[in-house]
């Protein structure tokens, strides 16, 4: 007969609290979340300097790269940096980027180190390689001239942002307890399991996908040659719109999906930040052709007439123009933390879940 304490034991083993404190990824180390984290904070300000560099056409301010007036890129002195307005943008736009650089590598050193999925080390390499690309493009850039490459590195530049959201999601603890395998149905995660009526993956992609092309249309408008002819300021300028009018209505069909799915999954929580996003990008949208080519002429004749003169390089219009376009990164990171997290509870999940999903998926 057992003792009264060894019953006590047995009981606690087996009591709800004990089996759901089981399933927590207590020997998960956490390094490699607060590193994706890291990264993913540097990445935005750098797409906000990066706007900056744009806007005031400070990307040739220092015409030499990687060095900086012949100087190494980390011993510029620092009264010559902060002397110049533009100089200061483009210098300080490389030392983001290289802290970039420095937490990825170390990013993909944690990941070797603390993490035994090797898909997720193959995604540390993928960093490592994106980030460097993007860094020789933007020196390739300085040292060609080239508005083409600074086009791609526009847009390669919220790709990677998107690209370090991913990886905070596949580190972050909540996601390693999904991917925990289901042997003992008492240690399956409830929010985790494939739901009855699954959203449809195209639903889901269509939204960062929809942004993505969004971004891509706004940066043919912003790198847009000045010898190009007007029919080309009207084309880009007619689809940006266009995709524009699309988001809203992608954002509601997804909407309508995530009303049937668990409220602890978080999806309708991602949807509401991006609808208060695009409501506040479309706004800044409005602001940016106002502060650039000031109220159209019908605004004038049909609505009130507001006198506003366009100042070239203004305060105003670096700080909207800018805004405009690191709150469009901002939506492509929030709709892939949405696509990411709502395939994860359909029946679609990505092909990198690799054997956890298959398991869970021979197990339903």
């Amino acid at each position: 007969m057992p003792q009264k304490g060894e019953k006590s034991v047995k009981q606690r083993g087996n009591s709800p609290s004990h089996r759901a404190g089981s399933a927590r990824p207590l020997d998960v180390p956490r390094l490699p979340h607060y590193l994706a984290w890291a990264l993913m904070a540097t990445v935005f300000p750098l797409i906000w300097m990066g706007g900056l560099v744009t806007t005031y056409n400070a990307g040739m301010a220092v015409p030499d790269w990687p060095n900086t007036y012949g100087y190494n890129l980390f011993l510029y002195p620092l009264e010559s940096w902060l002397k110049t307005w533009d100089v200061f943008l483009e210098h300080s736009h490389r030392l983001i980027g290289a802290t970039a650089g420095f937490l990825t590598i170390a990013l993909l050193w944690s990941l070797w180190v603390h993490d035994r999925r090797p898909w997720m080390r193959k995604l540390g390499i993928a960093a490592l390689i994106g980030v460097s690309l993007q860094g020789t493009l933007g020196g390739l850039r300085v040292v060609g001239r080239e508005i083409l490459l600074a086009n791609i590195h526009g847009c390669a530049a919220p790709l990677f942002f998107a690209f370090t959201v991913s990886l905070a999601v596949f580190t972050s603890p909540r996601w390693r307890r999904r991917e925990r395998p289901a042997d003992d149905e008492q240690n399956a995660d409830e929010n985790f399991r494939p739901l009855r009526h699954s959203i449809p993956a195209a639903v889901i992609i269509a939204l960062p996908a929809l942004v993505y092309v969004q971004i891509v249309l706004g940066a043919q408008l912003r790198h847009l040659p000045s010898e190009s002819a007007p029919g080309w300021s009207f084309l880009w300028t007619i689809l940006h719109l266009t995709v524009a009018a699309l988001l809203p209505i992608r954002w509601a069909a997804c909407y309508r999906f995530a009303a049937g799915v668990p409220a602890a999954l978080g999806l309708r929580r991602w949807l509401q930040v991006f609808g208060w996003l695009l409501a506040a990008q479309i706004a800044l949208g409005l602001g940016t052709w106002v502060v650039n080519y000031n109220f159209p002429r019908w605004f004038h004749d049909w609505v009130m007439v507001i006198p506003y003169t366009v100042v070239q390089g203004g305060l105003l219009q670096a700080i909207v123009t800018t805004a405009h376009t690191a709150t469009g990164s901002l939506l492509l990171a929030v709709a892939t933390a949405y696509a990411l997290w709502a395939l994860a509870a359909t029946e679609n999940p990505p092909p990198v879940y690799g054997s956890a999903s298959r398991h869970a998926e021979t197990s339903t």
